[in-house]
Order: structure tokens, then sequence, then C-alpha cells
């Protein structure tokens, strides 16, 4: 249990790392949440770290879309 919570709040930071200017990321031990600087009223929701990573790069890469941003602009942003 222990080592799980460990693995979690790891995880946690790293997502945050590389994601802190775009979302702020929260965990409560079962939901990870995504809440886009650009839209507070948004909040993404996934059942674990990687699904939370992919729905966060969709909804960046949709967002650039939208405003019209250059693929090369956010392609590939994060790996994590």
């Amino acid at each position: 249990m222990l080592a799980d919570m460990n693995e979690q709040q790891t995880t946690l930071n790293s997502l945050r790392w590389h994601w802190d200017k775009f979302y702020a990321v929260n965990c409560d031990g079962e939901t990870w949440t995504a809440i886009p600087a650009v839209a507070p009223d948004v909040v993404l929701t996934a059942s674990s770290a990687m699904e939370l990573r992919t729905a966060m790069q969709n909804d960046y890469a949709a967002r650039a879309m939208r405003a019209n941003a250059t693929a090369a602009r956010w392609a590939g942003f994060s790996s994590l």
C-alpha cells in the first residue's frame, strides 16, 4: 500500500512538472484530475495517471488546433 502511494506521488509530481504551466493536476487516491489553466471551469478526469496524460495531450492539441496554432508548436509537447 505504501509503495503504491509513493509511486502515485512520484507520478503526480512528474505530471505536474511536465504540465504545470497548462494544467492543475491532482489525484485523490482514485481519480486523477487536470484543470486547464485557460479553462478553469473544465475538469479532465481519469482513473489512471496515463489515462490523464493522454487526456491532457489530446485536450492541449485540440485547444491548439482551435486557436489555429501550427502543428509544430504543439506536436510532441510532452513525452509524459
